[in-house]
Protein backbone atom coordinates (compact mmCIF):
# COMPACT_ATOMS: atom_id res chain seq x y z
CA UNK A 1 0.00 0.00 0.00
CA UNK A 2 2.80 2.41 0.93
CA UNK A 3 4.53 1.63 -2.37
CA UNK A 4 1.40 2.55 -4.33
CA UNK A 5 1.10 5.87 -2.51
CA UNK A 6 4.83 6.61 -2.93
CA UNK A 7 4.56 6.17 -6.71
CA UNK A 8 2.49 9.35 -6.93
CA UNK A 9 5.29 11.39 -5.33
CA UNK A 10 8.18 10.07 -7.44
CA UNK A 11 8.10 12.97 -9.97
CA UNK A 12 8.90 15.38 -7.12
CA UNK A 13 11.97 13.48 -5.91
CA UNK A 14 15.54 14.27 -7.06
CA UNK A 15 16.06 10.97 -8.92
CA UNK A 16 13.20 11.77 -11.35
CA UNK A 17 14.91 13.53 -14.26
CA UNK A 18 11.81 15.02 -15.89
CA UNK A 19 9.67 18.01 -15.02
CA UNK A 20 6.85 16.78 -12.71
CA UNK A 21 4.40 18.91 -14.74
CA UNK A 22 5.15 16.70 -17.76
CA UNK A 23 4.39 13.40 -15.98
CA UNK A 24 1.00 11.69 -15.95
CA UNK A 25 0.39 8.83 -13.52
CA UNK A 26 -1.18 5.77 -15.11
CA UNK A 27 -0.41 3.14 -12.46
CA UNK A 28 -0.88 0.05 -14.59
CA UNK A 29 0.66 -1.52 -16.57
CA UNK A 30 3.28 1.29 -16.46
CA UNK A 31 3.47 3.91 -13.72
CA UNK A 32 3.95 7.12 -15.70
CA UNK A 33 3.88 8.54 -19.17
CA UNK A 34 6.09 11.61 -19.49
CA UNK A 35 5.55 14.18 -22.22
CA UNK A 36 9.02 15.69 -21.93
CA UNK A 37 8.77 19.41 -22.70
CA UNK A 38 4.97 19.65 -22.44
CA UNK A 39 5.08 22.34 -19.76
CA UNK A 40 7.44 24.40 -21.94
CA UNK A 41 5.13 24.20 -24.95
CA UNK A 42 7.17 21.80 -27.10
CA UNK A 43 7.24 18.04 -26.58
CA UNK A 44 10.73 16.65 -27.19
CA UNK A 45 9.93 13.01 -26.52
CA UNK A 46 7.45 10.70 -24.83
CA UNK A 47 8.79 8.34 -22.18
CA UNK A 48 7.09 5.50 -20.31
CA UNK A 49 8.42 5.25 -16.75
CA UNK A 50 8.11 2.29 -14.41
CA UNK A 51 8.97 2.87 -10.74
CA UNK A 52 10.76 0.11 -8.85
CA UNK A 53 12.00 0.08 -5.27
CA UNK A 54 15.27 -1.57 -4.28
CA UNK A 55 18.25 -2.74 -6.27
CA UNK A 56 16.87 -6.24 -6.87
CA UNK A 57 13.52 -5.07 -8.27
CA UNK A 58 12.76 -6.58 -11.67
CA UNK A 59 10.26 -5.87 -14.40
CA UNK A 60 7.19 -8.07 -14.59
CA UNK A 61 6.52 -10.12 -17.71
CA UNK A 62 4.04 -7.49 -18.93
CA UNK A 63 6.46 -4.62 -18.26
CA UNK A 64 9.15 -6.46 -20.25
CA UNK A 65 6.71 -6.90 -23.13
CA UNK A 66 6.01 -3.15 -23.12
CA UNK A 67 9.74 -2.34 -23.06
CA UNK A 68 10.32 -4.76 -25.97
CA UNK A 69 7.46 -3.28 -28.01
CA UNK A 70 9.03 0.16 -27.65
CA UNK A 71 12.51 -1.15 -28.43
CA UNK A 72 11.13 -2.84 -31.57
CA UNK A 73 9.32 0.38 -32.55
CA UNK A 74 5.97 -1.41 -32.36
CA UNK A 75 4.31 1.78 -31.17
CA UNK A 76 1.56 3.74 -32.89
CA UNK A 77 -0.77 6.68 -32.66
CA UNK A 78 -4.44 6.47 -33.53
CA UNK A 79 -7.40 8.80 -33.51
CA UNK A 80 -10.80 7.39 -32.60
CA UNK A 81 -13.68 9.52 -33.81
CA UNK A 82 -17.08 9.18 -32.24
CA UNK A 83 -19.85 9.85 -34.72
CA UNK A 84 -23.05 11.44 -33.52
CA UNK A 85 -26.13 9.30 -34.08
CA UNK A 86 -28.80 10.82 -36.24
CA UNK A 87 -32.19 11.11 -34.64
CA UNK A 88 -35.12 9.86 -36.64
Amino acid sequence: MLGKITEHFIPYLPMFKYNPKDARFIGSPIDFIVFDGLSEGEIRKIVLVEVKAGESAQLTRREKQIANAIKNKAVGFEIVTLLARKRI
